[in-house]
């Protein structure tokens, strides 16, 4: 019995057996492989939902900056006398002369010596509105003005700081105008710099723009969409742009790989001169350009522009390996697209390596609503009875 007992516990201090040892191991290895397969199963599925999000989130800050400054586009230049004429002024950083093509509430594709291209296939864009409380049909001129003195019916509208657009009665042509700063207002006296009395006389109007007249060009540039404040630099600086200064070409949102936008234009009633207010197509015909074949004065053609269609490509930033030789590819082998795409096509092809990224596109349709509500002027507005 003793012995039996001494037996037994030999055995039980002896340990695992080395079957039993190599069966542990050959278990413990398959775990670990099963373990693997599930976590770069689990990660590849986390990367397509992150990178997913990703674009989605940079897309969405992409586009509300840009929806933001639409919705306010044309406020304070919405009147007949200003649309569509052209803008000098000097820029307040690097002290630039620069002169502005048109006076309009949003440009698509603007002349590149305006508003340098962006990344190939993809559009900028340039906006201006005014931000002043003061009535847009502007203030009349009410004595003959001196060079820098402009004696005026309601000079309580204006502060010191406001900048100002003095023009004369009838609209000019060709319609080149000057931007003026208020330096003092006394009695019914606008002192301004640098002022320019030329053409003027009494009838003549000026304009109130605000403290703050914002003209803003956006364009997307390696990868991120990147803003420009015109009226603190020359935005078409070839040196800004060569060297991509980020405090002049600021960027507002990383991962952007494309940007298209068309105008939504009223093409109906033309011949009676009566629009509708109703978008009847969207293209990228900027009015007063040699594309635009309505035979409408220029402020007509910009006052039926009631609309901006934006689509933006945003991707993500995780960049994903592929395969060949395994047979592994792509989930997808065709670029974004989105309604329209006839004058502005979404092409993603400059980028060789543009299929190991996911994408987002977003799309959007913003009304210029200060040309909505502006309606069809009159006469009395610098019109010609409507448009």
């Amino acid at each position: 019995m003793k012995q039996s007992n001494c037996s037994r516990r030999r055995r039980a201090s002896a340990g695992f057996s080395l079957i039993e040892i190599l069966v542990g191991l050959l278990i413990g290895m398959l775990s670990v492989i099963v373990i693997m397969q599930v976590f770069g199963v689990f990660e590849g599925n986390k990367r397509t939902t992150t990178g997913g999000d990703d674009a989605q989130i940079n897309g969405s800050i992409a586009l509300y900056g840009i929806e933001r400054d639409v919705r306010e586009a044309g406020y304070g230049i919405n009147t007949f006398s200003l649309l569509g004429c052209s803008l000098s002024y000097k820029t307040t950083k690097d002290t630039k002369t620069i002169k502005l093509g048109a006076l309009a509430p949003v440009v698509v594709n603007p002349a590149t010596t305006i508003v340098p291209a962006g990344t190939p296939g993809t559009d900028t864009l340039l906006v201006v509105f005014g931000t002043s409380d003061s009535p847009s049909e502007g203030d009349l001129i009410a004595a003959a003005p001196s060079t820098k003195s402009y004696p005026i019916t309601t000079a309580k509208s204006f502060a010191v700081n406001d900048y100002v657009v003095a023009q004369p009665a009838a609209r000019p042509t060709p319609c080149d105008l000057t931007l003026d700063k208020v330096t003092a207002v006394s009695g019914t006296t606008l002192t301004v710099d640098p002022g320019d009395s030329t053409g003027l006389a009494l009838g003549s109007m000026v304009y109130n723009l605000g403290k703050a007249l914002v003209v803003r060009a956006y364009a997307v540039r390696e990868g991120n969409l990147t803003v420009c404040d015109y009226t603190a630099y020359n935005c078409a600086d070839a040196t800004y742009v060569t060297t991509l200064d980020p405090k002049v070409w600021v960027p507002v949102a990383s991962n952007i790989a494309g940007l298209r936008a068309q105008y939504g234009r009223d093409t109906s009633g033309i011949a009676a001169n009566k629009l509708s207010g109703v978008v009847d197509v969207y293209d990228q015909i900027t009015p007063g350009s040699t594309t635009d074949t309505s035979g409408l004065a220029v402020q007509c053609a910009w006052a039926r522009t009631l609309a901006l269609r934006v689509a933006l490509v945003a991707r993500s930033g995780q960049y994903t390996k592929y395969n060949a030789a395994a047979g592994e590819a792509p989930s997808t082998s065709t670029a974004p697209t989105w309604a329209g795409t006839a004058s502005a096509p979404i092409d993603l092809s400059g980028n060789s390596e543009w299929k190991n990224y996911r994408y987002k596109t977003l799309q959007t349709t913003i009304p210029v609503r200060n040309m909505v509500w502006q309606g069809s002027q009159t006469t009395a507005q610098g019109g010609t009875g409507g448009c």
